[in-house]
């Protein structure tokens, strides 16, 4: 009889158990990877042999390294504080910038701009647009300074500078 009675308990508690649901909401708050673009060296140092004969070309003068984890859609510009010279006092030389991609399998598109196509002299701005984040190490690029010379003329000797600065901008 023990036995039916501690079986029929069971049964009752079965029947009578009780159901309990909770819920637990999560949100991740994914840390914002910020956009930057860094170059591997702040100051080009160009050597002109001003005989006006023999130009200067480096397409590698530097490396420019793109990041943006937060935008979809984003584009840096090129601007020249001199438009595309430097410049001593009233002296100037015109001087021309083209920027080549390093392949990183970048899964973006980078949309085509003359700066990407050839060398430029930086009279306005100069665009290069973006569509998809970039991977963790970024997009490089080499950045080239191209300056012609003058054929059969002296430039006046000194120094010669301008401010080559580059935007980053997120929409």
């Amino acid at each position: 009889m023990k036995k039916y009675v501690a079986l029929l308990s069971l049964l009752i508690l079965g029947v009578f158990c009780v159901f309990s649901q909770q819920s637990i909401n999560i949100k991740a708050i994914v840390a914002p990877v910020g956009a930057n673009i860094t170059m591997d060296s702040y100051i080009w140092n160009i050597a002109l042999s001003n005989d006006g004969a023999t130009p200067y070309q480096n397409d590698r003068q530097g490396i420019m390294t793109v990041k943006s984890g937060s935008t979809w859609l984003f584009h840096i510009d090129f601007t020249s504080e001199h438009l595309g010279y430097v410049t001593q006092g009233s002296f100037q030389i015109p001087y021309y910038v083209k920027v080549t991609e390093i392949p990183s399998g970048y899964s973006g598109f980078i949309f085509s701009a003359p700066i990407m196509n050839g060398y430029v002299q930086l009279t306005s701005t100069q665009s290069i647009w973006f569509f998809g984040r970039t991977p963790q190490a970024g997009i490089r690029f080499y950045v080239g300074v191209k300056i012609n010379a003058t054929s059969g003329q002296y430039v006046e000797s000194g120094t010669y500078t301008d401010t080559l600065t580059i935007n980053f901008v997120a929409f």
